[in-house]
């Protein structure tokens, strides 16, 4: 039995060290891996909060396994996104301020003259409509931003009901029949002889339509047509409308398309070059077809201009 455990303990003793090498092998190789998987992470982390801090531009260095690398470049591109979001919202902010500064400098130079005696007598009335003007320019934007801030919250609600789309929109064509004749634009109304039957919220559907017609209406100049069409989507009543207003102005590019429906995009593009309004009537009409189940998009119209299409979904 001595011979046994004599003959044994070498080979005892090599397994020992045999286990022990392998355990220090494991160990190291372990730590490189753990290092290897743990380093990027942490620059990705460090990246993330810098991102989290309002840094932008940080540079995220891809390595490591491949799930870690997706991470890494799905960082970047949200560093990327945000760094164009940001930038669109600045430009937006500085168009928008810009107008706003407009009317209130005009409203202060009238009133500075008013307060000063400059301006008496006959005068006085044309400096008061001036003053109507520029204050209805900026209760305007006011009433915009504010439209704008509440699509955008949670607590936005439509009050969805069976509506006769086709009243709605005889109303707004005629609200705007006299726009119309002022300016000399031939208006052109096309619609279906019976009702166009629909679950939406009405005062939403006039304010969406009132906001492009008013669109439509500002840039198509004197001897051109605007349009108001609609009709059913499907074949029976019910089954979805579609409405267009289309006009014969300057129309819209395929870049000025892809970004009509966006806060003060065109708005920047247009300042002085075209009429242009608060910079944020489409991309409210945009977000309340939006909230309604709808679609809404710009093409080119057969009358030259731009067509808006209003696509609304079956009761």
């Amino acid at each position: 039995m001595s011979e046994i455990r004599a003959a044994a303990a070498p080979l005892l003793s090599r397994m020992l060290i045999a286990l022990a090498v392998c355990l220090l092998f494991s160990i190291v190789a372990g730590g490189l891996l753990a290092q290897w998987l743990s380093r990027p992470l942490v620059r990705t982390a460090q990246s993330a909060h810098r991102l989290a801090a309002g840094e932008r531009s940080v540079a995220v260095t891809p390595g490591g396994p491949a799930e870690v690398v997706e991470v890494s470049q799905a960082l970047a591109a949200l560093d990327a996104a945000l760094r164009t979001s940001e930038g669109r919202q600045r430009e937006f902010l500085l168009s928008v301020s810009h107008e706003i500064r407009t009317p209130l400098t005009a409203l202060r130079g009238y009133a500075e003259a008013l307060a000063d005696g400059v301006v008496s007598g006959a005068e006085v009335s044309g400096v008061g409509r001036t003053l109507v003007t520029e204050t209805n320019r900026l209760d305007r934007f006011v009433r915009d931003l504010l439209e704008l801030a509440r699509l955008e919250s949670d607590d936005f609600r439509l009050e969805l009901q069976p509506v006769d789309a086709s009243l709605i929109l005889r109303e707004s064509w005629q609200a705007w029949q006299a726009v119309c004749v002022q300016n000399g634009i031939v208006g052109r109304l096309e619609l279906p002889p019976g009702p166009l039957p629909i679950r939406s919220d009405g005062q939403r559907l006039r304010q969406v339509v009132d906001g492009l017609l008013e669109n439509a209406l500002r840039v198509t100049p004197e001897g051109c047509p605007v349009v108001l069409a609609a009709y059913p989507s499907g074949s029976v009543p019910g089954s979805g409308l579609i409405a267009e207003v289309r006009d014969g102005g300057p129309g819209l590019t395929e870049a000025d398309a892809a970004v009509a429906f966006e806060r003060g995009a065109l708005f920047a593009r247009y300042s002085g070059e075209r009429p242009v309004g608060s910079g944020l009537g489409l991309s409210i009409a945009a977000r309340i077809v939006q909230r309604m189940g709808g679609r809404i998009s710009v093409r080119t119209a057969p009358e030259g201009g731009a067509a808006f299409v209003v696509e609304l979904p079956e009761a």
